[in-house]
Order: C-alpha cells, then sequence, then structure tokens
C-alpha cells in the first residue's frame, strides 16, 4: 500500500514535471493512441534492422514474425508507462488544485483576520476575506500594501518583530478601517517561510464588544459602589435626622401652642415667632438629610412642574439668589402641553432650587441659566449617567454656559457633603445628594451633560394621567376641632408624648399617652380608644409597625396614624396595607396633624353609620 502523499509531496512532482505536463496535458485520447501506435511502428522498425544486421540479411519469415511480436511487446510496455505516467501527472495536478480550494476555503472561512506580510518590505502578499471585511476594502486593495496602512498605526512602522527583535507579538493593538476609524484588536505574529521568503502570519479578532462590556461593567461596579457608599451615609443621615427631629419638636411644636394663648400686643410674641421659624429653618435641613437618607415616607400626588417652577420663580428665595447675582439671565421654555407627575411638592420644589442655585454658581460673570420642561417618550433604553428605562416621561432641565463639570467632579457630584460651594454661604452641600435621592425616589433617572460650554441636568419623571386637585388649603383651628374622641399617644420619647397630647387636646380630642408598643398593647387588651397616634421607630421595644400588627389581632379595625422623623417606606407600606392611615412627619405642627386626624375619624364614623 503506497501512503498518501502530503501537499509537500504534490508540489515538488508538480514542479519537476511542470514542462512535461504543460505539454502533454492538453492532449486527447486520439492523439496520445496516435503517437503509441507512431512509437510501435518506430520501435518495430528499429528491432527489425537490429536483427537484420546480426543475421547479415538474412531474413526470414519466422524472425520477422518473432521482431514483430517482440516489438509490439515492447511498444506496448512502453505506451503502457507512457499512458500510466500522463495518468499519474493529471491526478497529481489535481489533488493539488483540490487540495489548494480545500486550504483556500479553510482560510477565508476563518473569523479572525489573517494577513502575510514581507518581513523586509512589510508588504501584505496575502489577506483572508475576514480582514477584509474588518478593514472595510475588498482583497485586492490590500494586496501590495504596507502593512501599518492597516495595523499597528501608531507604531509608525517600528514593527515589534522586525525592528525590536521579537519572535512573536502577541498584544493589544490597534487597525485603521476604511473610515480612518481606530479599532481595538487582539493580534498575534510569528515567524513564516513561504517559498523561501521571510514573512509573518498575523492573526488578528476585533475587541470592540469586548471593550463596551468591559466599560459598562466598570461603570456598572461603579455605580454599585456610589449607591453602597449613599446608602451607608443614608442610614448615618437619617439616625441623625430622626433624633434632631425628637429635638425640634420641642422647638417647632411648643411656641406654635405658646402663640395661641398670647395676646396680638404681648412683647414675647416676636421672641417667640423669631424662636418657631428658627425651629422651621433647621427642620428644613434636617428634611434635607432625610431626603438624602430615602427613609421618609413621602406623600405623592398627582402634580405639574410648569407649576412648581413658576411657583419657585415667584418666591423669596429666588429674589434672594438674583440679588446674589445680579449679573445672570434667567429663561425658561416650558411645555405647555406637559403632562402631569406623580410626586411630592415639597421634595420636587427643593430639587428645582437646588438646580438653579447650582447652575448660577456654575457661571463666573455673565451668564445664562434656562429651566426647561418637556414630554418625552423613550421607546428604548437611553445609556448615560442613568440608564433611562422605556416609558412616557415629564423632563425637568436646567442648563448654564459656565464652564462645566471636569471628569473628576462628575464622578463625584451626586456624593453628599461633595461640594465646590463656599463655606458658609452656599449651602450644605447636600443640594445634588438631595436631587439624585428624590428622583431615585420618584422611580425617575438624571442625565447630565456638560463640557466646557456648559452644563446641562435632566430628570426623568414617570407621567400619570391623574388631574391635580382643587383643594383650598387653608385651615384654622375650629375647622378641625374634634367631639371627645379618645386617641392613644405611643411615643418613647417624653417631651414627644407631652407635645403631641397637648396638640390633640388643643382640637378637643382626649388623650392618652404610653411610652413603648408593648404598653400599648397591655393597655387595648382592657381599653378601647378611636385612634392610635403610632411612632414608627420605639428603642428599646418592639416598632410601630410590629405593634400594630399585635393590636389588629385585638381590634381587627383599629384606626391609626403613622408618626415618625424617620421611616423605612417598606415599613409604611406595610403597616399601611394593615389598615392604618396616613403618615405625619415630624417635627408635628397643628396645620399638619389637625386635618389628618380629622379625616381619619370621619373613615370610623361612615363605617360606623353603614353598619348602624
Amino acid at each position: 500500500m503506497f501512503e498518501k502523499p502530503t501537499y509537500e509531496e504534490l508540489e515538488r512532482r508538480v514542479k519537476r514535471y511542470s514542462s512535461l505536463i504543460d505539454k502533454m496535458k492538453n492532449l486527447s485520447l486520439w492523439h496520445l493512441l496516435w503517437m503509441c501506435i507512431v512509437a510501435s511502428e518506430i520501435i518495430t522498425a528499429i528491432i527489425v534492422s537490429i536483427m537484420s544486421t546480426i543475421l547479415k540479411g538474412r531474413v526470414t519469415y519466422d524472425y520477422l514474425i518473432t521482431g514483430a511480436v517482440a516489438s509490439f511487446i515492447v511498444s506496448g510496455f512502453v505506451v503502457s508507462m507512457i499512458l500510466f505516467f500522463i495518468k499519474q501527472l493529471r491526478e497529481t495536478e489535481e489533488a493539488l488544485r483540490k487540495s489548494e480550494e480545500r486550504t483556500e476555503a479553510i482560510q477565508q472561512s476563518i473569523q479572525s483576520g489573517m494577513l502575510v506580510i514581507d518581513i523586509e518590505t512589510h508588504e501584505i502578499i496575502e489577506a483572508n476575506q475576514a480582514a477584509a471585511a474588518m478593514f472595510g476594502v475588498e482583497r485586492e486593495e490590500i494586496i501590495g500594501s504596507v502593512c501599518h496602512q492597516f495595523v499597528c498605526p501608531t507604531e509608525q512602522g517600528a514593527c515589534p518583530i522586525t525592528d525590536k527583535g521579537q519572535h512573536e507579538d502577541n498584544a493589544e493593538r490597534v487597525m485603521l478601517n476604511k473610515d480612518g476609524e481606530k479599532i481595538p484588536i487582539i493580534k498575534n505574529a510569528t515567524r513564516i517561510t513561504l517559498d523561501g521568503r521571510e514573512c509573518l502570519l498575523e492573526s488578528f479578532v476585533d475587541i470592540t464588544e469586548h471593550k463596551q462590556v468591559e466599560e459598562a461593567l466598570r461603570k456598572s461596579e461603579a455605580k454599585i459602589v456610589r449607591y453602597k457608599k449613599m446608602e451607608s451615609l443614608g442610614l448615618l443621615a437619617g439616625g441623625v435626622a430622626h433624633d434632631l427631629n425628637n429635638v425640634l419638636s420641642g422647638i417647632v411644636s411648643y411656641p406654635e401652642l405658646i402663640l395661641m394663648g398670647l395676646p396680638e400686643d404681648s412683647k414675647f410674641r416676636k421672641p417667640i415667632e423669631t424662636i418657631m421659624e428658627s425651629g422651621n429653618r433647621a427642620a428644613a435641613i434636617v428634611e434635607d438629610l432625610l431626603t438624602f437618607a430615602r427613609g421618609v415616607a413621602t406623600i405623592k400626588e398627582p402634580l405639574n412642574l410648569n407649576n412648581l417652577v413658576n411657583g419657585y420663580l415667584h418666591s423669596p428665595e429666588f429674589n434672594k439668589l438674583k440679588q446674589f447675582h445680579p449679573t445672570v439671565t434667567f429663561k425658561t421654555n416650558l411645555d405647555t402641553e406637559l403632562f402631569n407627575i406623580g410626586g411630592s411638592h415639597i421634595n420636587i420644589r427643593k430639587v428645582v432650587m437646588n438646580l438653579v442655585s447650582n447652575a448660577v454658581e456654575a457661571i463666573d460673570g455673565s451668564g445664562n441659566v434656562t429651566i426647561s420642561t418637556k414630554n418625552r417618550y423613550v421607546d428604548r433604553p437611553l445609556r448615560g449617567y442613568d440608564d433611562v428605562n422605556i416609558g412616557e416621561y415629564a423632563i425637568l432641565a436646567v442648563s448654564d454656559d459656565g464652564l462645566g463639570i471636569s471628569s473628576d467632579d462628575l464622578e463625584r457630584i451626586f456624593e453628599p457633603f461633595y461640594t465646590k460651594k463656599v463655606m458658609g454661604r452656599s449651602g450644605t452641600g447636600l443640594g445634588l445628594a438631595v436631587t439624585w435621592n428624590v428622583v431615585q425616589d420618584h422611580k425617575g433617572y438624571i442625565g447630565v451633560t456638560t463640557d466646557e460650554n456648559g452644563t446641562t441636568f435632566e430628570l426623568f419623571f414617570p407621567i400619570t394621567r391623574e388631574k391635580i386637585s382643587d383643594k383650598d388649603l387653608a385651615i384654622t383651628i375650629e375647622d378641625f376641632k374634634g367631639d371627645g374622641e379618645t386617641i392613644l399617644v405611643v411615643d418613647d420619647v417624653e417631651s414627644q408624648r407631652d407635645i403631641s397630647c397637648k396638640m390633640l387636646e388643643t382640637f378637643g380630642y382626649k388623650t392618652k399617652a404610653v411610652s413603648s408598643g408593648e404598653e400599648a398593647v397591655e393597655y387595648l387588651k382592657e381599653n378601647t380608644v378611636d385612634l392610635i397616634l403610632l411612632d414608627m421607630i420605639m428603642d428599646p421595644g418592639i416598632n410601630g409597625r410590629e405593634t400594630y400588627e399585635r393590636i389588629i389581632k385585638i381590634h381587627p379595625n383599629q384606626k391609626a396614624i403613622i408618626v415618625s422623623g424617620f421611616a423605612e417606606t417598606d415599613d409604611v407600606k406595610k403597616i399601611q396595607k394593615l389598615g392604618a392611615g396616613k403618615y405625619i412627619k415630624k417635627p408635628l405642627t397643628l396645620e399638619k396633624l389637625g386635618p389628618v386626624i380629622k379625616e381619619e375619624l370621619g373613615k370610623l364614623r361612615f363605617q360606623i353609620d353603614m353598619h348602624g
């Protein structure tokens, strides 16, 4: 059995007999037979001549017959050898052709780009289809070009192998496509010898998608770190805010009760009003901490961003801002067909105020601040500082033509207490942290674009098709007087219990106070009350949610109002699902407390009327 020849052996055979193949490969079978007959006649004549010479002319019939037979045998053998040789040549050539086609098919089917480059001239002498597709040109345009025209342009002809003495190159490089765009690749190059010619065989793959995935992962990891950092600081801020609100209750609530008993001309009225105003300002700062902590439960209702913007532009805070920055021009571009959103009026108004204030302070000298609103339907996710999901949004945008935000600062602008503001003049440094948390709490998104020509903050709020109610907010104490109903105050802080009871008694309610959830449960085993004023966080002991869960096992329809300076949103939602009413945030005021108590007791009376 003969072994199957290799590709190299086939190539050597073809080269050895190439001249003969060129002469004979186009001959037909009839031509070959004619050549064999002629060869046979020539051989017969030669044999007869030789025999005649040997026999000195005495050629007999038998000799002629013998010579003819011998010549036929010899010529047949020669012809057979010729035919066999020609057949072998044709089979060899066909095998070589198929081998070349198979090699070409394999080369062109490889998804990696492949180049063969002359080491001396850096000329590309072969390229596959994948390389041509990656460069965006035809294969014919690559062949004969210098390799640095397409691959490793930044090396400027200094090949790592030919000029730097490396045996191979396996590294991340750059290639250029026909548009001059730089595309990252992983390239492998090694030395080969081709037809006695020193060459480089290079293979490479486009890693653009891999780079994009890496960048997305990096941003995702950075966001997770930022979220965890904000969460940790939020827990700290929330704890501080809770304690401060308990302290501020005495400063905000007591002056209100005292003022109710003072005559209009009392000399103590002005100082007490100042104390109350200072307490309210402190409470506003604590509100920022609570908003940042995102643990405060905010009541959301239909509202319109245009109304919020116009309300702020006519506020004392905005007038004060204009006085400090007289060279800044304010412009508005508000969409008159803007959809409503479901949100917290107080928190979003604070966001508008923070963004406008930051925009003004970003301008050095004179400049413009533009506040705009618009509707937008996002039909595919947007990738930016925040990734915006598909949906309908009302967008609030605040732009300035200041110097922009540096890339280092952009990574940290929403961190609490990270600020470029002047200490003692420009606030606490919580403005953008509060903005970020408000937007998150409203299930919205933030977009930030910035360059040397200015910065734009875009806030995406999900729309609602609910209408804004036309309720009158002007109230008096008489509007919310009770009928002697009994209210149980549950709070772990003594001063809070005292304040709450005094305010409830002002409305004409009877009160009972306990210092823990456990005490409340024990009291209600033997007694009934019309309403519970329930603190959410009490330490030590069970919290407000667990307290209410135990109470409704005793009195299934027990009404309650949630009160806290800080409450986890999930806990608030859970207790409200169990039947509790609205949430009131400390410090308490008569204006906050009266309407909510009246509304909840009204529900109780309605139920009594319905069931007889």
